[in-house]
């Protein structure tokens, strides 16, 4: 019998679960501390009373070197290529999940949520906020109603991890799959690293925020490593003095998302690559190119092959010189190989590559031995292992083969 797709995840959810065992719970005799006041709000459920905080910023608001309200201005089509489905930026939600810890399974808690969106008067920013765990079911069915409103949702690694816990914790927590599933979700992380994993040390929030957003986070701020101790002490203690550091933590990393989403979508938006580092044009040409949009894919693989890092150069000449020979412009290709060749003279690929070009699309054998020649000296400089010993073999065999069809034209 052939499941529906719906019905295959949820039975490859259940089985996870399985897997995972019981959820731990507190027995029902122990004694719980009672927690100091947080200052908030209480929302009505089925379940008995959701716990919120709510900030309204203006849309002007700065938040890093951009006004919150700049990432509007983008075009829905834009929007709908980098995030897999039709929205509207003003109809996202933004999305960042505080847990109990990073493996995830059933035994983990999402204690804290902060989702925002754009209203009339401004960026709504409301955190959901677990003071005790029995409120889990009550703070689900909360956000599930924010979650329905929206469009499309904006995260960070959410694919990964916020998204598919939540629905793990709303089949445990709610008894029953959330009916909520993104029209469309912008994961800020594949893009982020495609901009910038050539420039900066790693691609965390918080290394962006430094170096991209231009974010400065107060002394309030509490690492994230240390935020599922932090809630573990509030349960065993009832003191809520670092819960107000892990609630500013979540406020400004989905401020951030904001930020962050705008900065990708202005890059990827850029008319004129040449405002573009050599390692964004680089990441924008292949989007590009994978979409088959040629014009502009060549427009920033230009750019991007006369970048002054050397690094950045050689990557964007080697797929530069691929994308021209997809094309069946194997003279520019060759210049590129050639150029590639130039700033990586150890490197046998391009050696390899001219030498296939020579033979089989310009015919001149002559110069196709010649770099295959070439090809086995760079390959004389690699380490031994099985990588060395294949190429090798190819090189030769390309040589013999050279060798009997000259003997033939001669």
């Amino acid at each position: 019998m052939t499941l529906d797709p719906e019905e295959e995840r949820r039975r490859d959810l259940h089985r996870r679960l399985i897997r995972l065992g019981p959820v731990p719970r507190p027995s029902p005799g122990a004694p719980r501390p009672r927690p100091t006041a947080l200052p908030g709000l209480e929302r009505s459920t089925p379940h008995g009373p959701a716990f919120l905080r709510e900030e309204t910023y203006p849309r002007s608001h700065l938040h890093g070197g951009r006004p919150l309200e700049s990432v509007l201005a983008f075009p829905p089509d834009l929007l709908a290529d980098l995030a897999g489905g039709p929205a509207s930026p003003a109809g996202l939600i933004y999305l960042d999940t505080e847990t109990t810890g990073l493996a995830g399974g059933a035994g983990t808690l999402v204690f804290l949520v902060g989702v925002g969106w754009f209203e009339a008067q401004g960026f709504r920013l409301r955190q959901y906020f677990l003071r005790d765990p029995a409120e889990e079911p009550a703070m689900l069915h909360a956000l599930l109603a924010d979650l329905a409103a929206a469009e499309g949702v904006v995260t960070f690694n959410g694919r990964a991890f916020d998204l598919p816990l939540l629905e793990m914790r709303f089949t445990v927590g709610l008894r029953r799959p959330a009916a909520w599933q993104p029209r469309s979700h912008l994961d800020l992380l594949p893009p982020a690293r495609r901009l910038w994993r050539r420039a900066l040390p790693d691609c965390r929030l918080g290394t962006l925020e430094a170096h991209v957003l231009g974010v400065r986070r107060s002394e309030a701020d509490v690492p994230g490593e240390q935020i599922p101790g932090i809630y573990l002490d509030y349960l065993r203690t009832g003191d809520t003095r670092d819960i107000e550091r892990v609630l500013y933590h979540n406020a400004v990393d989905v401020l951030s998302l904001v930020g962050l989403a705008a900065e990708v979508l202005a890059r990827h938006a850029a008319p004129d690559p040449q405002r573009l580092t050599g390692a964004e044009a680089l990441a924008l040409a292949r989007w590009h190119e994978r979409a088959g949009r040629p014009d502009p894919a060549e427009a920033a693989y230009r750019v991007a092959s006369a970048d002054r890092r050397r690094e950045v150069q050689v990557e964007a000449l080697r797929h530069y010189a691929a994308y021209l020979k997809r094309q069946r412009r194997y003279p520019e290709a060759v210049e590129a190989w050639q150029a590639w060749h130039t700033l990586a003279p150890e490197d046998p690929r391009p050696c390899v590559e001219l030498a296939k070009a020579y033979e089989w699309r310009l015919g001149d054998l002559e110069r196709a031995q010649a770099w295959a020649r070439r090809g086995l000296v760079c390959l004389s400089h690699w380490p031994p292992g099985w990588r060395r010993a294949r190429l090798w073999g190819e090189l030769e065999h390309r040589l013999r083969r050279l060798e009997r069809k000259r003997r033939r034209a001669g």
